[in-house]
């Protein structure tokens, strides 16, 4: 932050409203609600679902939301995810509110400050912890200390300076959305070089052989140790999985790890390299992923092992297109669950071998090519991090 800039209150510069609830008293209107669930965790607007609820007349015309507001959460949060997040609105357009637990942050004079460069200074406080310092936990709940919030000191360059730098962090957002969206491509591109070579796996319009996954592989699942021995746990070096961590295609280390000890008294076991994941509890059911190091996991995956009859790539592309029939299956149950038994008897295609290894062939290269682009993008968040503490820190 510059020696020179002028330094002022939050709340010296801005007016805060509070959010609505939805409608008890009519007259109602019908307006769009931004909400928690709008807030990306980049401090982004996300309209896609916003909620359009019945509202107060009266209730509204106090909160309507204008071009060039600053939305903040001051409610909500998660253990991951404190609050604080702030998101700018920019719609001309439309009738358009926010929830009870948001406020909204209203420049008084735009001639001094851009709210853009303001978007991103308070970004910089949610991004560096400072809002997480102003959190308290009230049942599950994490509330802003928004009175103490109000007084955060705001920096004031000069207009042509906020612009300027707005513009120079624009210029790299951009740049890391375009390398985001070369990534998504390329898992595209996988796709779609799935269904060119074998056709819709569950489909099967290339009438390709067709057997129960458990004809041809053997499966496993894991384990959990106790939690209450310590000597499970401490010091331990073998690799141990959990359900969350199978969320790519080649899965490369465990976030934690277990001992020989807690290995040999749960049901844990060590799975080989190549075998292809899948979980089965929970908000993962469905997920695949390909073990590419030698790992035991918890009860939560099942282990399905390498054989001579399917490349573990292919397989892991049959199973993912396979995820909306897993979680139909998982949601019919009391818990959000899939078994062993339900991934046995999933109807899977059975190209060549030869076919399979040429699309395998073709998947490596791509990811690695998905590889470059995100060295490219975590280089561009540091250049991100570093012009904001430049400006701001």
């Amino acid at each position: 932050m510059k020696e020179n800039w002028e330094i002022k209150k939050l709340d010296e510069v801005c007016d805060t409203i509070n959010g609505l609830w939805t409608g008890k008293k009519e007259p109602f209107i019908k307006v769009g609600v931004i909400r928690n669930t709008n807030f990306t965790k980049d401090c982004k607007l996300d309209d896609a679902d916003i909620a359009y609820l019945d509202v107060e007349v009266k209730q509204f015309n106090q909160r309507k939301l204008k071009y060039g507001d600053i939305i903040l959460e001051k409610s909500g949060g998660s253990t991951n995810q404190p609050v604080g997040r702030v998101v700018l609105f920019e719609k001309k357009d439309g009738d358009f509110s926010f929830s009870n637990f948001t406020s909204v942050i209203r420049i008084k004079d735009k001639s001094v400050l851009s709210f853009k460069f303001l978007h991103k200074y308070l970004s910089f406080l949610y991004f560096t912890g400072y809002t997480e310092r102003l959190q308290s936990n009230t049942t599950g709940i994490r509330n802003l200390d928004f009175n103490r919030y109000k007084k955060t000191e705001i920096p004031i360059p000069p207009l042509p300076v906020q612009e300027t730098i707005v513009k120079e962090l624009d210029i790299l957002h951009r740049l890391k959305e375009l390398q985001e969206q070369q990534l998504a491509e390329y898992d595209n591109l996988a796709q779609s070089t799935f269904y060119s070579m074998f056709g819709d796996p569950i489909e099967n319009e290339k009438g390709w052989e067709v057997r129960k996954l458990g004809e041809v592989c053997d499966t496993t699942s894991g384990g959990t140790p106790s939690s209450k021995r310590t000597e499970y746990y401490d010091n331990g070096t073998i690799n141990w999985l959990r359900s969350g961590e199978v969320n790519k295609i080649f899965i490369t280390e465990s976030e934690l790890k277990i001992t020989e000890e807690g290995l040999n008294n749960s049901s844990a076991k060590m799975l080989p390299i190549n075998t292809v994941l899948i979980a089965m509890y929970g908000a993962t059911v469905g997920q695949v992923g390909i073990l590419k190091f030698e790992a035991s996991t918890n009860q939560a995956i099942c282990g399905i092992l390498p054989n001579d009859y399917l490349n573990p790539v292919f397989l892991y592309f049959t199973l993912f297109f396979h995820k909306p029939y897993y979680l139909e299956l998982a949601m019919g149950g009391a818990q959000p669950n899939i078994s062993q038994t339900i991934i046995k008897n999933t109807n899977v295609i059975f190209p060549p071998l030869s076919f399979q290894t040429d699309f395998a062939n073709r998947i490596e290269k791509i990811e690695a090519q998905k590889e470059l682009v995100k060295q490219g993008i975590a280089e561009t968040q540091l250049l991100i991090d570093y012009t904001m503490d430049k400006y701001f820190g």
